[in-house]
């Protein structure tokens, strides 16, 4: 089983950037959420306050997974309208000869 840093670095190599920015928001998430279940063992109020951390990466994430998937889809309509272009213009000019 490989250990999680193998799993990032496998992430890293391939350009899974959507992937490891998941991750990444997940990671910092949970930690905050530890951190303020500590402080909340000290002072409640400060530590339900520091809980809008994590709300906010998560909205975060969020937005920013529904941005990437739309800019990917974008591009790939654009290139795949350039192919259609490109094998139209290749056909065309198999007949015209």
């Amino acid at each position: 089983m490989e250990s999680i840093w193998e799993k990032f670095s496998k992430m890293y190599r391939e350009k899974d950037q959507v992937g490891l920015l998941t991750w990444a928001y997940v990671i910092i998430s949970v930690a905050v959420v530890i951190v303020a279940g500590l402080i909340a063992l000290i002072n409640q109020s400060v530590g339900v306050a520091i809980l809008i951390i994590p709300l906010v990466a998560v909205a975060a994430m969020c937005a920013n997974v529904m941005v990437w998937s739309l800019i990917r889809f974008i591009l790939q309509t654009h290139e795949t309208k350039e192919k259609a272009k490109q094998r139209a213009a290749k056909q065309a000019a198999k007949k015209t000869k």
